[in-house]
This record gives C-alpha cells, sequence and structure tokens, in this order.
C-alpha cells in the first residue's frame, strides 16, 4: 500500500455567494478542482475526489501523475495558501 500526497492550491472563490467564504482547493498535478463554503469542506471534496482517482487508477492498472513538489507549488503561488492532500493507495 502507497500513501500519495499532493500539493493543493486553496483560495478563496469570490464568484461563489455572497460573502459567504466559499473555498476552491486544485490539484493541479491531477486537474482536480473541489469547492466548499469552508477551507473544511473545500479539503473533504478534494481529498474524497483524490481517493477516487487513485482507487479508479489502481482497479483498472493506469498510472497516474506523480505529485509536484510542495516548495515549487509553494514559490509558485505565493499568495495563495498551499496545503497537501493525500490518498491511500
Amino acid at each position: 500500500m502507497k500513501d500519495l500526497v499532493y500539493p493543493a492550491i486553496a483560495y478563496k472563490d469570490d464568484e461563489k455567494g455572497t460573502n459567504t467564504g466559499w473555498w476552491a482547493i486544485k490539484i493541479v498535478d491531477l486537474g482536480i478542482v473541489a469547492d466548499g463554503e469552508t477551507l473544511v469542506d473545500a479539503f473533504l471534496r478534494a481529498k474524497a475526489k483524490l481517493c477516487a482517482i487513485v482507487e479508479c487508477a489502481i482497479k483498472f492498472d493506469c498510472e497516474i501523475e506523480s505529485p509536484s513538489d510542495f516548495e515549487e507549488i509553494s514559490k509558485a503561488n505565493p499568495k495563495d495558501t498551499v496545503l497537501l492532500v493525500d490518498a491511500f493507495a
């Protein structure tokens, strides 16, 4: 079993709702985007999507993109919050 940890960019999504503070999270390596009313909601949705992709890759014996370096993603997105999202494979 392998633990996959991907850097993700979290940012306020001003287009959703009015003054609700919606958050969006993007896992750039896999093109995953998830949103939620709170950062926790967005994180949990991103994690669920990541787990589903990893599960499908295992089931159908497909390769998936390796995680980018956390520091590189952080440097490339200095105004955004960068966090790690994991999936057990």
